[in-house]
């Protein structure tokens, strides 16, 4: 009997244990997340530094296996990347230069297809003409549901023409800003890039030595755990780094083969558009399918031509995304779709552009480390899609 109390006792020990552990790493996250935050300018170059240093992992282990010493691997690696930033950042910049000078021509022709498009009131019921039979409703009905004197004297193709330029001036000012948002911030994404450069070198040169200062700083069972949470997020990145690269690469050269084909205009800024915005979870390949479609009903000659590219785009999407990569990835990709785009619109909202890019690697770590806390794994389930 006297067993049965201790067991007891113990138990509810535990179960107020884990119960006080998660709370604690609930809390913690809360913490961490506030400071990140907080210090975003300091640590938005160091995390991409981070990003982009399970990319390069994944080459260097590539090359490696290929038959190369480490140093040598890293080295080369190093020498390829910059010539490779330096080359499409140079045709890049020169194609997005061209278009920004050509946009206006653009812009003017997408207002007038734009001014062509039916109107809201011509689907809304009360905005249509009064049938034959309604001439004789009573005379107080009729003047209930008449429109106002003001509405009278106005023109109907004043009005409709005040409707277009709703729209029109609606586009124009958010193609303006859109734009101007990209070239205004060219100049700081140059620095930040520079900044992570530096950043990605001193990560070469220490990670190599982390595992032993932590083996040396942290003897035991709690070093095992911290060396099994790291290389749960470094096994964990570096795969999802690696898809993701891949399937932009192929995603980007495919859609630049078919926007060559078909004659559309700067071909290789959207190419390049696709492997980029790939790192984007979700939203960024969707969102990468938008300009080039609606260029293509611009500039290419006939509307037929313009409807190919479009399916084509889409249909390389498609395959590229909820094919390859869902194949590739298995289950690294296992996120909640709806906390994610919570989480997406967060960043994205605090950092910009490099807050969705680095949206899923946070979360994902934040996953990894729950995983391997105890008590904590029932959240970590939560944030999981299945």
């Amino acid at each position: 009997m006297q067993n049965t109390d201790e067991s007891t006792t113990s138990a509810a020990i535990d179960q107020r244990s884990a119960t006080a552990t998660a709370a604690v790493v609930v809390l913690a996250v809360l913490a961490v997340g506030a400071a990140v935050t907080f210090l975003g300018p300091v640590l938005k170059p160091f995390l991409l530094s981070v990003f982009l240093y399970y990319v390069a992992h994944f080459g260097v282990n590539s090359l490696v296996r290929l038959g190369l010493g480490q140093r040598a691997a890293y080295l080369g690696l190093l020498l390829l990347l910059l010539l490779a930033s330096t080359l499409i950042g140079q045709l890049v910049s020169r194609e997005a230069l061209t278009f920004r000078t050509r946009w206006p021509d653009y812009e003017r022709q997408i207002a007038r297809l734009i001014d062509d498009l039916p109107q809201l009131e011509d689907f809304l019921p009360w905005g249509a003409e009064p049938a034959a039979g309604d001439e004789q409703a009573p005379a107080d009905q009729r003047a209930a549901t008449a429109k106002p004197a003001t509405d009278k004297a106005k023109p109907p193709a004043e009005a409709s023409r005040s409707a277009d330029g709703l729209y029109t001036d609606m586009f124009r000012g958010g193609s303006k800003q859109a734009i101007d948002y990209v070239f205004a911030h060219g100049l700081e994404y140059a620095e930040v890039f520079t900044l992570v450069l530096v950043y990605l070198v001193f990560l070469f040169m220490g990670s190599r030595r982390l595992p032993g200062k932590i083996a040396r700083g942290f003897p035991g069972e709690r070093g095992e755990k911290l060396l099994r949470i790291g290389t749960g997020i470094g096994e964990s990145m570096e795969r999802f780094m690696a898809v993701k690269t891949i399937v932009g690469l192929g995603m980007g050269a495919t859609a630049g083969i078919i926007m060559a084909v078909i004659g559309l205009d700067y071909w290789l800024l959207w190419a390049f558009l696709f492997f980029a915005a790939n790192y984007i979870t979700y939203i960024g390949s969707i969102a990468a399918c938008i300009p080039p479609i609606l260029l293509g009903f611009v500039a290419l000659p006939t509307t037929g031509v313009a409807i190919l590219l479009a399916v084509l785009l889409i249909v390389n999407r498609l395959v590229w995304i909820d094919f390859v990569e869902i194949k590739m990835s298995g289950q690294q990709l296992n996120l909640d779709p709806t906390l994610m785009f919570l989480w997406l619109a967060y960043w994205g909202w605090m950092w910009g552009v490099l807050g969705l890019l680095l949206a899923y690697p946070m979360l994902a770590a934040v996953k990894i480390v729950l995983t391997h806390v105890k008590g904590a794994e029932g959240w970590a389930i939560l944030l999981s899609e299945e």
